[in-house]
């Protein structure tokens, strides 16, 4: 009688234990999920020297995001709404403590997904540590010209933001050796922006057979550009490149048009593609060119964005005409993506992300996958609205010489005016 409670007892306790599995399986995989909401970490630049960024940069853009899926009842994860929660910690503008926040966001609250930090010499220290735990990182502000060739071993890093190589600087040249220019003179901050746009700069100029005269660098707390701005009075360049953070790039222009240095062209990095340096100098930007570009005549989705989110970052003077339209594009891709995923895990969703196009504000996104595939991701050319931006009548115009730009290249700018 034993031996025939045996042969009936064992294949039933198997299948309640291969009913049970299927269960838990059900509720992590595509079908469905366990989780109660996504959890987002980022470091950012919410006191320091960079502070500013929290409200004209990227900030204001994922935190208009998150309210916006909230609202509508948060992201369709396997037939579930998942609402967002973001984790958010200060790394005052210090990279050491960058990469410990990052640390922590990993390994002890245990984010689903994280958001990029401030800055190119930011994004490159905290990239490592994110493909470190496997913890997808979306990329903001920061350009990737040194993190690139890591990328093809860094599958859980995506860098939406275009860049000095990535696109910028040889749309720039391209529009200068056009219109003639045969000399530049280049001064760089001293850090891994700088330092990339310079190399970038003397590289694209010296494929076009264009002079550089000179590359100085400078520290990031400097407070004379007299000597500078003198020297390349002196060598009369027919491009000016002001490859620095906003402080030292409205410095320049106070100087140079104090000294009547008057280029054939300027472009000036991080600041100029801002609604603040319209409010600062006026009339006397017209001409001037910056890193970007887009605008409310890009598209009507961009008139659109512009609309919503200007009174969101404190109005006119503190709109991004560069990267604001693209990380908000990158992060509706993204609530695209967990939903075709239908799961919370990484590596599920990487797969979408290597493979998937989906509609965004920017039109059609989709990813540039490094390494054959198989590694992270940049936002390929065809994606971005406008790689340079110039000045005209108060609007940063996209002068790209395609189908993207807004207005014409102006070129020899008008001089400064005369006050």
């Amino acid at each position: 009688m034993l031996k025939k409670v045996l042969k009936f007892t064992v294949p039933l306790a198997l299948c309640l234990i291969l009913v049970l599995a299927s269960i838990l399986v059900a509720g992590c995989g595509p079908a469905g999920t366990t989780a109660t909401e996504i959890v987002i970490g980022a470091t950012r630049d919410i006191t320091g020297p960079q502070a500013g960024f929290q409200t004209y940069g990227t900030a204001p853009v994922y935190k208009m995001w998150i309210e916006e899926v909230n609202a509508a009842g948060g992201i369709d994860v396997g037939g579930k709404k998942l609402k967002v929660r973001l984790i958010e910690y200060d790394d005052a503008s210090d990279t050491s403590v960058a990469v410990k926040n990052i640390e922590k966001l990993c390994t002890q609250d245990k984010v689903n997904f994280l958001f990029g930090p401030t800055g190119t010499a930011m994004l490159f220290a905290v990239a490592p540590i994110a493909n470190k735990y496997k913890t997808l990182m979306l990329g903001s502000e920061g350009g990737a010209t040194t993190m690139e060739p890591l990328l093809a071993n860094m599958p859980y890093v995506y860098s939406v933001l275009n860049y000095s190589n990535h696109f910028q600087l040889p749309v720039f040249c391209d529009l200068i050796a056009a219109k003639g220019a045969k000399t530049v003179y280049i001064c760089f901050m001293n850090d891994l922006h700088g330092a990339e746009y310079n190399l970038t700069m003397q590289s694209e100029c010296g494929l076009r057979g264009i002079q550089v005269l000179e590359a100085k660098s400078i520290p990031v707390t400097i407070a004379d550009m007299d000597p500078i701005i003198n020297e390349a009075k002196s060598l009369n360049p027919d491009v000016f490149c002001m490859f620095a953070y906003p402080n030292q790039n409205i410095l320049f222009m106070q100087t140079a048009m104090s000294l009547n240095f008057n280029p054939k062209c300027v472009i000036v990095g991080p600041g100029c593609n801002f609604g603040f340096f319209n409010l600062m100098f006026g009339a006397a930007l017209n001409g001037v060119c910056g890193e970007g570009a887009w605008n409310a005549k890009s598209s009507p989705a961009a008139a659109a964005y512009a609309q919503k989110i200007e009174p969101l970052v404190g109005g006119a003077g503190n709109m991004d005409w560069w990267g604001s339209i693209v990380y908000y594009a990158e992060y509706q891709y993204f609530a695209q993506a967990v939903t075709k995923a239908g799961t919370l895990d990484t590596d599920a969703i990487l797969k979408v992300f290597r493979t998937e196009h989906f509609q965004t504000v920017v039109g059609d996104f989709y990813w540039s996958v490094q390494g054959n595939g198989t590694g992270g991701g940049l936002l390929p050319q065809a994606c971005y609205v406008g790689q340079i931006g110039q000045w005209q009548n108060g609007i940063f115009e996209v002068v790209d010489n395609d189908s993207h730009n807004t207005a014409s290249f102006i070129y020899p700018k008008a001089p400064w005016p005369q006050s």
